[in-house]
């Protein structure tokens, strides 16, 4: 069954599944919201939660996307079940989805649920991408990197590229920076040597200092107790070489121009829930694949993924995606 869309009834489907057989399941299901909806198909809660517990792996995980009442009563079902609540996460659409309502919403919610003692992992997010939504924040984190810079001016054309959108490459020329294929767009200067030294260490040097370490009561400023804690400047430069935590409000863009589903949730989203709860080569569970983005993100991230989706008209259009997304392999679908 491992990396395949079946063309069913996931209540049906599932039951051939093998036990302890699955990592993860995560899924979209109908939140019965939508009245006169197609997609909007009433399914047994009870037995199709009693089928997640059955499939899952010890310490497998389940992730679930939902919103009112019925979101509430899935979680409540959940734990009746023994499954142990392990997070929350807000996903900010950055739009509108539901114009006529009195309470614009612009989120989702999603419950990270366990089977035993699973553990969420540590993730970093590319700076750039975790940011990019987010200039006011970049400004600021520009602004602490001055403090361990002796010629700031580099950063300081950053700060008014991304204010005002244009660059001064006679400033740029004046300073000694200039554009390479190497280095990006103001060159190599002490920003990229100070991301190394935090990245491979600094060569010992002739003056050695030892005030910089805590002493044996004083826990303050100190990181896993015995290493001061960098200041906010290479806190930054630690995001921008190693990538920033995953946090619990995840804003990510929809697929523009390309959605065949209503619902249609981001593959990047996907893959970021996915990074929390799965490792290369776990079998990613999807019983209401829609369009099938489960699918995509795993086959993007050497995940196995198993789907049902009832109906033909959504279950094609996956499968067209899948292949599309496969269409360099030699495996389709």
């Amino acid at each position: 069954m491992i990396n395949k869309i079946y063309n069913e009834d996931c209540q049906e489907g599932i039951k051939r599944i093998p036990n302890a057989s699955v990592d993860c399941i995560l899924t979209d299901p109908p939140y019965l919201y939508l009245k006169g909806q197609k997609l909007e198909r009433p399914f047994d809660e009870q037995s199709l939660f009693l089928e997640f517990a059955r499939v899952l792996k010890p310490n497998g995980f389940v992730v679930l996307f939902g919103r009112g009442t019925s979101f509430y009563r899935w979680n409540t079902i959940l734990s009746e079940l023994g499954f142990s609540f392990k997070e929350e996460v807000i996903w900010n659409k950055s739009y509108i989805t539901s114009p006529l309502l009195p309470l614009l919403r612009v989120h989702e919610t999603i419950s990270i649920h366990c089977v035993g003692k699973g553990k969420i992992n540590r993730c970093k997010i590319p700076y750039i991408e975790a940011k990019c939504n987010d200039i006011d924040s970049i400004l600021a984190d520009i602004k602490r990197l001055r403090t361990i810079l002796h010629n700031p001016k580099s950063l300081k054309e950053v700060e008014n590229f991304l204010i005002n959108n244009t660059a001064s490459y006679k400033e740029n020329k004046k300073h000694g920076y200039h554009a390479t294929a190497q280095t990006g767009f103001m060159g190599e200067d002490r920003c990229a040597a100070v991301s190394r030294a935090m990245t491979n260490g600094c060569t010992e040097r002739s003056i050695i200092r030892t005030d910089l370490y805590k002493n044996e009561k004083s826990n303050k400023n100190n990181l896993h107790g015995d290493m001061m804690i960098g200041d906010r400047a290479c806190n930054v430069m630690s995001s921008i070489e190693a990538g920033t935590s995953e946090k619990s409000i995840i804003k990510q863009a929809r697929d523009h121009y390309s959605a065949i589903h209503p619902t249609q949730k981001p593959v990047r989203l996907i893959e970021r829930l996915l990074a929390l709860v799965t490792q290369p080569g776990d079998v990613v569970l999807d019983p209401f694949s829609g369009s099938c983005s489960t699918a995509v993100a795993c086959i993007n991230n050497n995940r196995k993924f198993i789907g049902f989706e009832i109906d033909k008209e959504y279950y094609d259009a996956g499968i067209h995606r899948i292949n599309e997304t496969l269409k360099d392999l030699k495996l389709v679908v």
